[in-house]
């Protein structure tokens, strides 16, 4: 008989325990999943059978794509409210409108339509509410438009009243003179949120509108000139990815349009309980994935990634660049973190750096705007528009 030596047994024990925390998380997550899932049923039979259902919407979110393809993403659900609600800088108004955002009644088996040029197709909603579809363009694309309009109509919300009701979708496309595209984070690049310390992430999340968000200094005039190129303003595209859900997209296109940030296609994550959804899936993983969606739709970009400190961003990026080399123009990291994170980030960036493309890591979008001018990234007669901003460090 083999004998086991005793001075492993503890780590034994530790595994064993491990795998039975482990095992036990599991179950209780799969508990909370159907109890969810249950929930949703009941308040759904209810609301159909005591006539309680609101307006059905549809809210369409920018889609990606070249001349080859598009892909669009949109969700069908009852109106929350929020939208079109007045802003206010009330704290209970904005926990009232927090709360809409993330208990949202979906609409599964919903039927739009979408048409763009000559084509149409129909296109049915999932449990969740979300319909997403794929349109190879044709003779239909407009190869002087840096957005392509796609109209979609619903045409079936099973239970709900309907009203006509249709919405347009644009489909961001490279400018054949677009010299590269931006992908960015935004928890703690664009806006702050303070994801380095849990309560006052939180507060800023579940309590801030669009209109009491900061904005980092010197972002939108870095982004803006980041964009701008040979074709005009947006020559270069923009795409935003991030591991926040997708119930904040109003909150986030309402705040970049109030700081004149450039507009571009958001690729968040599902809201649930489910594997690989907001409150259960890895960071890394979704935002590589959609990082190499983005890479797909533009086959001939090179592209420049900013993103920040706090959320493993350099590490993640590190491994894009590892794997793409040849597609990463130049990397930006804004530094929001203590000191305790720096060796990390910049073991993770001198990797970056050995592969030959540019790297910055600073506090101060100003710094990211200089350097990018002298590793000539910028167009040259960018400079004039922040000459004149004194110098703050974000």
């Amino acid at each position: 008989m083999q004998r086991i030596n005793p001075a492993l047994q503890p780590i034994s024990r530790l595994e064993h325990l491990f795998c039975m925390t482990s095992q036990k998380a599991s179950t209780i997550q799969s508990a909370v999943l159907l109890a969810e899932r249950s929930w949703d049923r009941i308040k759904r039979r209810a609301s159909d059978r005591l006539g309680f259902n609101g307006t059905a919407i549809i809210q369409p979110y920018r889609g990606i794509g070249d001349s080859k393809r598009f892909w669009i993403r949109g969700r069908v659900l009852e109106d929350p409210g929020i939208v079109t609600a007045i802003q206010s800088d009330s704290l209970w108004t904005n926990l009232r409108h927090t709360f809409r955002r993330y208990e949202t009644d979906e609409i599964p088996g919903a039927t739009v339509q979408w048409s763009f040029g000559s084509q149409t197709g129909e296109v049915v909603t999932d449990d969740e509410g979300f319909f997403d579809f794929t349109i190879h363009p044709g003779n239909d694309f407009d190869p002087g438009a840096d957005w392509q309009n796609v109209q979609l109509k619903l045409l079936e919300a099973p239970n709900f009243e309907l009203h006509p009701l249709g919405a347009a979708v644009q489909v961001r496309t490279p400018s054949p003179q677009a010299r590269y595209g931006i992908i960015s984070d935004i928890d703690d690049t664009i806006v702050y949120t303070g994801a380095t310390n849990f309560v006052k992430h939180w507060r800023t999340v579940v309590a801030n509108s669009a209109e009491s968000r900061q904005v980092y200094d010197h972002l939108p005039e870095f982004y803006d000139a980041l964009t701008d190129g040979a074709a005009g303003a947006m020559t270069n595209p923009i795409y935003f990815v991030s591991s926040s859900p997708w119930n904040l997209f109003d909150l986030f296109e309402r705040f970049m349009i109030l700081n004149g940030i450039p507009l571009g296609p958001m690729l968040l994550k599902d809201f649930g309980l489910e594997q690989g959804k907001w409150l259960t899936g890895g960071h890394d993983g979704h935002k590589t994935k959609m990082i190499e969606r983005v890479f797909d739709a533009n086959p001939d970009l090179k592209f420049v990634l900013v993103g920040d400190s706090g959320q493993r961003d350099a590490e993640i990026y590190s491994g894009i660049a590892e794997k793409h080399t040849d597609r990463i123009r130049a990397i930006v990291i804004h530094d929001v973190t203590p000191d305790d994170r720096d060796a990390t980030i910049k073991d993770a960036l001198e990797k970056v750096e050995k592969l030959g493309i540019p790297v910055v890591y600073t506090d101060s979008y100003r710094t990211a705007h200089d350097t990018f001018m002298e590793e000539g990234l910028l167009p040259e007669a960018r400079p004039r528009k922040i000459a004149n901003i004194d110098h703050k460090a974000s």
